[in-house]
C-alpha cells in the first residue's frame, strides 16, 4: 500500500474521460489533460499512515490523510476539501479503492499503476441511496513527466 502511494509522487500528465447518462445527443462526454504534482509525506507513527498531496496549478492545494490502517489492506481517509471515506488496498492486483458520499452522490475510485510510469485510475459517480444507479464515469490515464 505505502509503495503505491510512494509511486504517486511526482510531476503527472493526466488524461480524463468524462462520461455521463444523459439522453442528449451531446454533451454527455468530454476529456481533458492537465498538469498535476503529487508528493506522498509517510507518517510519523499513530493512526495515520501518511498524507498524498496534490500541489495546484489550476485548482487550489488538495490533501488527503490516509490513516487507521489495518494490516496495511484497509483504513480510513480524509481530505482537505471535507471527503471522508474508506480505503482498500488489494495486494493481488495491487489496486488501492476509494469509496465516500457526498450529499445524494456514492463515489467510488480506483488507483493502479500499468507500468511504473503509467497510472490508471476510474471514478464511478452513482446515487446514495442505490449504488446501482450510475450517474457518471470517469477515466483517468496519467503519465508520468519526467525531468530532463
Amino acid at each position: 500500500m505505502e509503495e503505491l502511494l510512494e509511486r504517486c509522487a511526482g510531476r503527472w500528465l493526466s488524461l480524463r474521460t468524462l462520461v455521463t447518462i444523459s439522453h442528449a445527443e451531446e454533451g454527455w462526454d468530454q476529456s481533458e489533460s492537465s498538469q498535476l504534482e503529487f508528493s506522498w509525506q509517510p507518517g510519523q507513527g499513530g493512526p495515520e499512515l501518511g498524507v498524498l498531496r496534490l500541489h495546484g496549478t489550476r485548482q487550489p492545494d488538495f490533501q488527503l490523510h490516509m490513516m487507521d490502517a489495518v494490516q496495511d489492506r484497509e483504513g480510513r481517509f480524509a481530505g482537505s476539501d471535507g471527503r471522508r471515506g474508506l480505503w482498500r488496498f488489494n495486494d493481488v492486483d495491487h489496486v488501492l479503492q476509494l469509496t465516500w458520499c457526498s450529499g445524494d452522490q456514492h463515489f467510488y475510485e480506483r488507483i493502479w499503476f500499468s507500468k511504473a510510469n503509467l497510472r490508471l485510475r476510474s471514478r464511478t459517480i452513482s446515487c446514495r441511496n442505490d449504488p446501482s444507479a450510475v450517474q457518471a464515469c470517469a477515466f483517468y490515464s496519467e503519465i508520468r513527466r519526467l525531468q530532463s
